[in-house]
């Protein structure tokens, strides 16, 4: 059996398919028989000297994306979840035979986040299932988009990963209590299982299959700032004091602020979820500080740290 894989998955994807990858109208080749999920549907797939060939539209539906046309671009879009894609015709209408918009195989393994493979007489489409395995760390930032969407930077941009949930994503606390998406804060350290595939972006994204909520911060409104160490400063009487300067990571958050870090103070490395010493951190580090809202009313404002996890690229 021949399998046709030609790269990562690609999530919330732009993927605009042009001459150079389709073969120009009528389609000539060898007719191929299509089943997605086992269920053969009625088009047939084409199979010629560059690649193979599938109906937009019925593959796609039967993997459960919303397909629509769009007028002003003049493209075919699709779209699930936090899934969308696009196929732009150019002016030869390339993509076009009898009324049926066709794309390579890889737009459906690259965008559709779907399994190819390819015989010598059918092509088969299955939906990936297959988990990675679980990924713990801690969360960075909590994202929600215009449409209510929940998402969460786990570990920082250079060495985490993006996770979107969906009404399918299972979140519990350690203990097995069911929780939501909003009960997700800054600071905590989670366990999470996730597609195997994801967008080679930066950081890479995928959907989460679960999060487990190991441990939280102590304050009921977790402040927090990601950015760069400006100066790591020890006083007199011992105690550490670090200046952050960067991104407000939610409503209240600060730009620039100056933590006191004490013994409670969780300092952990971003990559593989060590703990660090306050000798250990180094003026222009890129970190994450989560602090309680409490702050002095100087400039900058000045707070205790609750955690700080440091993003420390891996060595060449």
């Amino acid at each position: 059996m021949k399998k046709i894989r030609t790269g990562m998955m690609t999530l919330a994807a732009m993927a605009v398919l042009g001459t150079n990858m389709v073969t120009a109208a009528p389609l000539q080749g060898k007719e191929l028989s299509v089943l997605v999920n086992g269920n053969k549907i009625e088009q047939m797939a084409i199979q010629n000297q560059q690649t193979v060939l599938v109906p937009l539209r019925t593959v796609a539906e039967s993997l459960g994306f919303q397909v629509a046309w769009n007028p002003q671009t003049k493209a075919a879009e699709v779209k699930k979840g936090e899934i969308s894609g696009q196929v732009a015709l150019d002016q030869a209408q390339n993509t076009l035979y009898n009324g049926t918009t066709y794309v390579p195989v890889a737009f459906v393994e690259n965008v559709l986040q779907a399994e190819v493979n390819v015989t010598e007489d059918t092509v088969k489409v299955e939906e990936e299932k297959e988990a990675a395995p679980p990924v713990t760390g801690n969360v960075t930032k909590v994202m929600k988009n215009e449409k209510g969407n929940y998402s969460i930077l786990l570990n920082g941009y250079e060495t985490g990963i993006i996770l979107h949930l969906n009404e399918d994503t299972k979140i519990t606390s350690a203990d097995g209590k069911e929780l939501k998406p909003e009960d997700l804060k800054m600071g905590m350290e989670v366990e999470a299982t996730h597609a195997k595939f994801m967008a080679m972006s930066m950081p890479p994204q995928t959907g989460a299959y679960s999060i487990v909520v190991k441990s939280s911060l102590e304050s009921p409104e977790v402040l927090g700032t990601g950015g760069r160490l400006v100066s790591v400063e020890k006083g007199q009487d011992g105690a550490y004091r670090v200046n952050v300067e960067g991104e407000p990571l939610s409503q209240g958050s600060q730009e620039q602020v100056v933590l006191l870090i004490t013994e409670d103070t969780v300092i952990v490395n971003a990559r593989d979820q060590k703990a660090m010493k306050p000798e250990d951190l180094k003026p222009e580090m890129r970190v994450y500080a989560f602090y309680g809202p409490k702050l002095t009313r100087s400039l900058p404002p000045q707070g205790v740290a609750e955690k700080l996890v440091v993003e420390i690229p891996a060595e060449n």
